[in-house]
């Protein structure tokens, strides 16, 4: 009997200038094709040359994952002539596999994420920082404190690992949330390198933005199961999965309960897309037989597993 596949494809933060070089013009020119009918500006020229402060914009970051992850998704059925079991995505890559799954189109998703990322970079300004070797019930509770005190945003944004939970808000209410975890007795507390606070309420106009923009397109039942960010459960009604795309701005992700779904199946966990953040976090949870696309010796590993 095959073994169980999940495929996870990873967010904001994997993204590097030259993620297509595994790619040859083949791969690309479908997808720079669909990029310059949506586009005012060269997609794949800043994915393949930078520089570094365009790819990491927010509203480009976007669309230049999606696409990288599913030249990625293209490359893992070539490759193993099977077919993935479960599909899953950190943030951003929950869109990926929409993708992957047929419930939406590249071209619509492209457009649909830039503008994701357009409405984020509306939003009021704010800060990230993972939360390293605190409990979650601590950290809820100075986040609730804190945004009291401040009368502010600031809540818990990734629950990525019992090990790891980051938190968003505003710039001052995050700050102090994270002083606050270091001096209870946080590990560490580590300051992203981003302007936007994705998964607080400082979202919620662009949640409502995109809400309408969502109304636009036509989702289909996904070809394949889809664990969802907001409540790590699988949704098969296609009315309801814009819903939960709006509600996953202004939600933490529940990542560790997505993982926990997956260990229980004792399958082999791909990362799907470029880096290996997810892989990193798949440890961090327990999972086993993780792999990730963009090491060198895939192919070979995978083989060996399945």
């Amino acid at each position: 009997m095959p073994r169980h596949i999940s495929l996870l494809f990873p967010g904001q933060g994997s993204q590097s200038t030259g993620m297509l070089d595994d790619f040859d013009n083949s791969k690309i020119n479908p997808i720079r094709k669909i990029s310059n009918n949506l586009f005012d500006f060269d997609l794949v020229d800043v994915i393949k040359n930078g520089p570094n402060d365009l790819i990491n914009r927010t509203s480009i970051t976007q669309p230049a994952l999606l696409a990288t992850s599913f030249l990625y998704f293209k490359k893992f059925l070539a490759l193993s002539q099977t077919l993935p079991n479960i599909l899953a995505g950190h943030s951003l890559g929950e869109y990926s596999a929409l993708v992957a799954a047929e419930s939406i189109t590249m071209e619509d998703a492209m457009s649909i994420v830039h503008k994701r990322g357009l409405f984020m970079e509306s939003c009021p300004k704010g800060g990230m920082y993972a939360i390293l070797n605190f409990d979650l019930d601590s950290i809820n509770n100075i986040c609730n404190k804190v945004s009291l005190e401040l009368n502010d945003v600031v809540s818990a944004a990734n629950i990525n690992s019992e090990n790891q939970v980051v938190i968003a808000g505003s710039l001052e209410a995050a700050k102090k949330v994270a002083d606050d975890c270091k001096n209870a007795g946080a590990k560490r507390c580590i300051q992203l390198n981003v302007s936007v606070a994705s998964h607080c309420n400082l979202m919620e106009e662009a949640s409502k933005q995109l809400s309408s923009e969502l109304d636009k397109f036509m989702f289909k039942a996904p070809k394949f199961p889809i664990i969802h960010n907001i409540d790590a459960e699988f949704e098969n009604n296609p009315i309801n999965i814009p819903i939960k795309l709006e509600k996953q701005l202004t939600s933490p992700v529940q990542w560790v309960k997505t993982m926990k779904y997956l260990h229980n199946k004792n399958g082999i966990v791909i990362e799907c897309g470029p880096g290996k953040v997810l892989s990193g976090l798949a440890k961090a949870n327990g999972l086993d037989n993780i792999l990730s696309m963009s090491s060198e010796n895939f192919e070979e590993n995978f083989r060996k597993l399945i």
